[in-house]
């Protein structure tokens, strides 16, 4: 028989809330709360990391998944981030000394767009302007002066040919792609009939003759390869010094737009030097324009000239808050894509894509855990952005031999972020353990307790935190009545009468089951029984595992002995947890006792978990 002194009455197994604090009939009495409930402590420490600016106060959230760590981290650093300087904006821009490393300039959140404009500006200017400016009368007499002295050249050289194969009797005949010799009589070419009948002596003086011209010929025309080098370089200094006329009016409202940023103007300067060779491979060349639509043209020019933005941010945007739910090293670094043009891979530093680390330059990057230690080769990556304060894009893949295609170098950017991470106190004390740099760069711990004290300013902002909760989904009211069967419920949860449970996202879910049960009633507001039902339903669909327990129970497969006594065995309970849901099984304790060899022992002694 149980002892009376040791039986608790089923009055002490609920939870009292004292009706004095919740005095309201239902919730459309309350205020919504806003903030976190309950955790000061958490509350400071994130205010500390956010405050302090020095290098290696990155944060680490920690606490278990539920207690709305991770909505109020974001929504602290949203409304702090509003009060703070809007970071500048970087972009890439081509490299025209050696494409394959791009330059990175840094200019100011509203100067990022106005540079963009200007650049697509001069891109529609040089397309109206060429090959247009090619067609004025000045360039095409410069133009036909060139080919003139060349023309002179050939001609005189042919010239003196002709004249000496006429005294010869020997016509010249000239087409556009060779020279050849005839041989005459009185005046008149022959043809190969006319020659055959020539005697043989005849022919023979003919075929000397004009190896002899053809010798000479050549000795005339030995110098036609220089000639034409000579007439290339002045046509080819010509259009240069054209475009260059052309060219610099259009980049000069630019340089002085930007006259303040020496990168920017070193970058412009590299651009009209080598634009003119740009404008004559794709909007001069004959061979090329015949071949090109206007669509095609106007690519090209963008993938050299116009920038590209790898982050973009309001002029009062303030300092941008990022959160990456899937921290690949793709998605947080960055990825320089690829296009296939004629069966190659190609790229230019227009597909550079951006990753989450150029979105929260300035700002704040938050991440889980969990997730960045799973992502290969993230890790180590990310620290060592954090300990150089730089951004290298680099591919993981290269360094392991996968990828042989050639890629991009892009300029390093500086860093000036700071990381949270979300995660549980079993990642955060393997970390301390075992990750030497880990102590160094996360020094702010913001921990979220798992139970908050049941005091009467608890008792009043929980029912308010069921207020807000009911404004941002749009449920039902809640009467005072569920309002009760929650704080009940959620002490339940806490497994202890004083305390509340942190996990509110678990009684959310709760309160939306009961509001989903009162709609199928058909009730105006949310009642206990509202509740007690979406319980009872969880329950029911949770129980497959105890219900075939307890049918082994009773159909005598599991044996549980309840009456007579025995000697070492006793009936215990065990608590089993399965997922989200918990249940009593019985267990049988049985105690085996025999003499060993050394006597009496202390099992606990012998396992070194008791002392002396």
């Amino acid at each position: 028989m149980v002892k009376k002194t040791t039986a608790v009455p089923a009055s002490e197994l609920t939870q009292s809330v004292n009706a004095d604090i919740l005095n309201f009939s239902d919730t459309r009495d309350l205020e919504a709360f806003h903030g976190v409930l309950g955790q000061d402590r958490a509350v400071n420490a994130i205010q500390f990391g956010v405050a302090m600016a020095r290098p290696g106060y990155n944060i680490f959230v920690m606490g278990d998944t539920g207690t709305g760590r991770s909505s109020y981290v974001r929504d602290y650093l949203k409304s702090e981030a509003k009060r703070q300087k809007t970071p500048n904006i970087w972009c890439y821009v081509n490299n025209f000394d050696n494409p394959r490393e791009p330059n990175a300039v840094e200019l100011a959140p509203d100067e990022a767009g106005l540079f963009r404009d200007r650049i697509s500006t001069l891109i529609d200017q040089l397309l109206a302007t060429f090959p247009a400016a090619l067609e004025h009368p000045a360039y095409q007499q410069k133009k036909s002066a060139i080919d003139y002295v060349f023309n002179r050249r050939y001609d005189k050289a042919i010239e003196l040919v002709e004249r000496e194969a006429h005294k010869r009797g020997v016509a010249v005949y000239r087409d556009s792609s060779a020279i050849s010799f005839t041989p005459m009589r009185e005046g008149k070419a022959l043809d190969e009939s006319e020659f055959a009948q020539l005697t043989e002596e005849e022919r023979d003086v003919f075929h000397d003759t004009i190896g002899e011209l053809e010798q000479m010929l050549s000795e005339q025309l030995s110098e036609l390869p220089q000639w034409k080098r000579e007439s290339s370089d002045e046509l080819r200094q010509l259009n240069q010094e054209t475009i260059q006329d052309a060219v610099t009016p259009l980049i000069e409202p630019i340089r002085e737009a930007f006259g303040h940023h020496p990168a920017l103007v070193e970058w412009l300067a590299k651009m009209e030097e080598h634009l003119p060779r740009l404008v004559l491979e794709e909007l001069v060349e004959e061979r090329m324009l015949e071949l090109r639509e206007e669509y095609v043209k106007r690519s090209r020019l963008e993938d050299t000239l116009l920038p590209a933005i790898a982050t973009f941010h309001n002029a009062d945007s303030g300092a941008p808050v990022v959160y990456e739910p899937h921290p690949s090293f793709a998605n947080l670094f960055g990825r320089i894509e690829y296009s296939s043009e004629q069966g190659a891979l190609v790229t230019s530093y227009r597909k550079i894509s951006p990753g989450a680390l150029h979105k929260a330059n300035g700002g704040y990057l938050i991440l889980d855990a969990a997730k960045v230690l799973s992502e290969p080769m993230v890790w180590d990556a990310l620290k060592r952005c954090l300990q150089s304060r730089e951004l290298k894009m680099e591919s993981p893949y290269s360094e392991l031999g996968l990828i042989n295609t050639t890629s991009l170098m892009p300029a390093v950017i500086p860093l000036n972020f700071k990381l949270v991470l979300i995660g549980s106190r079993q990642v955060y004390y393997l970390l301390q353990e075992y990750d030497e740099d880990f102590k160094g760069l996360f020094r702010s711990l913001v921990d979220f307790d798992s139970d908050l004290e049941l005091s009467d300013e608890h008792l009043y902002s929980y029912a308010r935190l069921l207020k807000s909760r009911i404004n941002e989904q749009g449920y039902a009211d809640l009467e005072y009545s569920a309002v009760e069967r929650m704080v009940r419920f959620s002490a339940r949860l806490a497994e202890q009468q004083d305390v509340l449970s942190a996990r509110i996202g678990e009684q959310f879910d709760l309160l939306a089951e009961a509001d989903f049960i009162r709609k199928l009633a058909e009730d105006e507001l949310i009642s206990a029984s509202h509740i007690d039902r979406a319980l009872s339903a969880k329950e029911e669909r949770t129980s497959r595992v105890y219900d075939k327990l307890f049918e082994q129970m009773m159909d005598g497969t599991v044996l549980l002995e309840t009456s007579d006594s025995a000697i070492g065995k006793v009936n215990g309970l065990t608590v089993m947890s399965l997922g989200d849901t918990s249940f009593g099984s019985p267990a049988r304790i049985t105690v085996t006792v025999y003499p060993g060899s050394k006597g009496v022992v202390d099992i606990e002694r012998e396992v070194s978990l008791g002392q002396a």
